[in-house]
């Protein structure tokens, strides 16, 4: 039991360090042998174990988000098991591939042998046995798709002001007035190109420059401000 433990402890990367930041734990990932693309970001990387044992074996794209809890092998040990069964030792592994534009919720489980696409979101806790296809949502023990990432999008765009307005109502309802920093992430309502320099949010947190230029262009608000915002709230 002391060598299986050992086996086990070498070949899980989990980093205990609380302040191992999402480019260290990602950088130390490559020097093992990981591939791991630009722009991909380890929310708490403490709490994230991708297998080692054979770190060719995986390729994390472009664009990845690794949640909290996220665990990706390329290799079981239930062979283990055989060794009293059938007094055989069967090794078991194989390629993880996970595509550029993925989003993991928390606590999500990729098994050896699959592959995810390029623009997929995985739901929080689900555990992938099957390879998920390009542009699908999937969720659930096993993870099945159950929406495509174009038909999530065009949902979310419909239910997010309706989200807001709740939101709002909400603070409203606890006795206090909403102020413009409650919705440090709910700015696309009431903010775009033509008056995004009223408002000091995190723009940076979820667009490169690049990015936030097209969206200036592109994007217009439902709302004229956060005041106009804030009377549609009061008489709904």
């Amino acid at each position: 039991m002391p060598n299986l433990l050992k086996i086990v402890k070498t070949a899980i990367l989990s980093l205990k360090w609380s302040n191992m930041t999402s480019e260290n734990f990602l950088n130390r990932l490559r020097d093992k042998g990981v591939t791991v693309g630009e722009g991909t970001y380890a929310i708490n990387p403490r709490t994230v174990q991708i297998d080692v044992s054979r770190p060719e074996l995986i390729s994390i794209g472009k664009h990845v988000f690794l949640h909290s809890g996220t665990v990706i092998m390329s290799h079981d040990w239930a062979g283990w098991c055989f060794v009293k069964s059938h007094n055989e030792f069967i090794p078991s592994h194989g390629k993880v591939t996970i595509g550029d534009n993925v989003w993991f919720g928390e606590n999500v489980t990729v098994c050896k042998g699959v592959s995810i696409g390029n623009n997929c979101i995985i739901g929080t806790g689900a555990i992938v046995t099957l390879s998920i296809p390009d542009n699908s949502v999937a969720v659930g023990v096993p993870a099945r798709v159950i929406s495509s990432y174009e038909d999530y999008y065009e949902r979310r765009r419909k239910e997010y002001v309706s989200e807001c307005v709740e939101y709002a109502k909400s603070i409203l309802a606890s006795g206090r007035e909403p102020e413009r920093e409650d919705f440090f992430e709910d700015y696309p309502c009431f903010v775009d190109g033509t008056n995004y320099m009223e408002y000091d949010y995190p723009y940076s947190r979820v667009f490169s420059p690049e990015e936030f230029e097209v969206w200036k262009r592109e994007h217009h608000k439902i709302f004229d401000g956060f005041d106009d915002f804030m009377s549609f709230v009061k008489k709904s």
